[in-house]
């Protein structure tokens, strides 16, 4: 039995018929002939003939179960008469919550590569901050979070970004843009001083007193309580421990290409000092070699490097001097002798006591030598043997030795009275190649060298009266209390002063991108960045005569404030992009 209806369509009035019976699909064909509405897009509503919208299996009848459906009952259609495209599954665009992280992962991948040849978009890679290239570094967070129970940092593709924001301009970019461009772009790879990456644990109660990276990446951190822990891809790998209850220094020894086939895991690839006694390992935690320091004393500086330039000749040193740790008990002496005997007791002990000093102070101002050659082995094992350097010639009244550094080849050891610079010959013996005597007695709080014959010195004056020259030595002004000093170990002077701090320099570090960081000590804890064109003008030449230049404008780094060291971590790649390693109390930043 057919019966009108009247379809109402948005402002549209429609007439057509229906019979009882009918299913909802042979209804949305006739809709579809009268207003040219899809099926799939219909929504057809009739409370009095069916509850909701119209299914294509719903067949329609009355709810009130009447004989027959109404006259002039009214239909309500929802649904638009514009025709769309419709496309496949794999054809229809896709959002990110629908997707699986390696899906994400290659979609990036694919992003970033189009339009650019790999020499344009190469892979950054830093060991110690950044995960295994691939899915590894596709962590799907928008924020800060905790990598594990020691390692909290921003999100891997975020670091990425961040990294590659730095990059400098490619010589294809250099060619197509102008200098003003080209100038800008540079400046987006100046270290920012941002913090991606905390490692360590914050209630920690030893702190990280020094900080290496090997040769292949792995970030290395020396505690107080004597723990060496290893860092690779954001997580720590090993725990072990010094001989002894605290690390003072890590030093990283240099890389050797022997070609003799020993393999490099058996080599020492860096050592630890601190607490009477300096730890051989290899860059997998495995302890090779202890040297023990003469009784009552422990390590004050430890340096390595290579003998000399020859490249049939691999020598390797490593250097240490040494300060006093001995007690003494100041109530040895306090009750006077009652007869003779005791007297005669009492001068023994108090000469014996004397010579102690003396072996000690002795030790102070010697630097012991530790020499291997990487083609030298017995059954594998690294062969040592130890030289002794005394720097000044006048022992009896000689300072102690309290820095030292290795400057190709060459050996500095500083003292409150100057630096004494060592060369290794082709006779792997250390002769005296020159002799910088202060005006004052200062403290030298640090040594690095900077390029060619630069030395950078952070020096602290002591007293204001002027000491004695040696005949032997190059005098050296010291205008100001502190600062970094910047010497030509070439000419033997003093090129310029880096005054930006308010405490003592504690440590120096200069950068690949030829920029320059230092660190002030805890009464000014900030970390000052000193820029190319400074550090220019600071190993400028100057005249005989002219007064030291002094700079005092670096820019402060917003982070990480007081660190006890800085190191930096290179892109195993091989690009121009670095991050910044500071040892901060009992945790390590990382920087970018």
């Amino acid at each position: 039995m057919s019966t009108p209806i009247l379809l109402k369509w948005g402002k549209n009035s429609l007439n057509l018929t229906i019979h009882q019976g009918m299913t909802g699909s042979d209804l949305k064909q006739i809709i579809q002939s009268l207003t040219n509405v899809p099926p799939i897009r219909q929504k057809i509503l009739c409370p009095k003939l069916w509850k909701g919208a119209l299914k294509d299996t719903d067949v329609i009848t009355p709810n009130n179960g009447d004989d027959g459906i109404p006259d002039n009952i009214k239909i309500t259609l929802i649904g638009t008469a514009d025709k769309l495209i419709e496309k496949s599954i794999d054809e229809r665009p896709r959002f990110v919550e629908d997707m699986s992280e390696e899906e994400i992962w290659r979609l990036n991948q694919t992003n970033n590569n189009r339009g650019h040849d790999n020499d344009d978009n190469p892979i950054i890679d830093i060991i110690a901050l950044q995960k295994e290239h691939g899915m590894q570094r596709v962590d799907g967070k928008m924020e800060m979070y905790e990598y594990n129970r020691l390692v909290t940092g921003l999100p891997q593709h975020q670091i990425e970004d961040m990294l590659r924001q730095r990059m400098e301009p490619t010589e294809k970019e250099m060619e197509q843009t102008s200098i003003a461009v080209a100038a800008t772009n540079n400046a987006n790879s100046e270290l920012k001083g941002e913090l991606v990456m905390t490692m360590g644990l914050q209630l920690r109660r030893a702190y990280v007193n020094s900080i290496a990276v090997l040769d292949n990446g792995t970030l290395v951190s020396g505690l107080d309580d004597g723990h060496v822990q290893f860092w690779r891809r954001g997580e720590m790998i090993h725990d072990k421990r010094h001989t002894g209850g605290c690390v003072n220094e890590i030093v990283v020894f240099p890389s050797l290409s022997s070609g003799v086939g020993d393999d490099d895991d058996d080599r020492p690839a860096f050592a630890t000092a601190g607490d009477g006694s300096i730890c051989l390992w290899t860059r997998d935690g495995n302890q090779l070699l202890t040297l023990p320091c003469f009784p009552g004393t422990t390590v004050a500086s430890i340096t390595v490097g290579m003998s000399n330039n020859d490249e049939r000749d691999s020598s390797v040193y490593l250097a240490a001097c040494f300060r006093i740790t001995r007690q003494t008990d100041p109530n040895q002496f306090r009750l006077p002798p009652q007869n003779e005997s005791e007297r005669r007791r009492r001068e023994a002990a108090e000469m014996q006591e004397q010579m102690i000093q003396n072996q000690l102070m002795d030790v102070t101002r010697r630097v012991k030598v530790w020499m291997y050659n990487a083609s030298e082995s017995n059954n594998g094992r690294v062969m040592f043997r130890d030289e002794l350097i005394v720097p000044h010639d006048a022992e009896e009244r000689a300072p102690s030795t309290a820095k030292l550094v290795d400057m190709t080849s060459n050996l500095v050891c500083g003292d409150e009275t100057g630096l004494q610079i060592f060369d290794a010959t082709r006779g792997r013996r250390f002769q005296k190649k020159l002799s910088l005597q202060f005006q004052h007695l200062c403290d030298i709080e640090c040594m690095e060298p900077l390029h060619n014959e630069f030395l950078a010195v952070s020096i602290s004056k002591k007293s204001s009266v002027e000491i004695s020259i040696q005949s032997s030595a190059v005098r050296v002004q010291v205008p100001i209390a502190r600062g970094v000093y910047i010497f030509n170990t070439v000419s033997a002077t003093v090129r310029a002063v880096l005054d930006g701090h308010r405490d003592r320099v504690t440590c120096i570090r200069p950068l690949p991108d030829g920029t320059l960081l230092t660190a002030g000590g805890k009464f000014d804890a900030t970390v000052q960045l000193w820029n190319v064109e400074t550090l220019s003008k600071a190993t400028k030449s100057r005249d005989e005569g002219d007064e030291i230049t002094i700079f005092n404008e670096p820019k402060q780094m917003k982070q990480p404030g007081y660190v006890f060291d800085l190191k930096v971590l290179p892109d195993h790649s091989g690009s121009a992009v670095f991050a910044i390693a500071a040892a901060r109390y009992n945790t390590i930043n990382i920087l970018i």
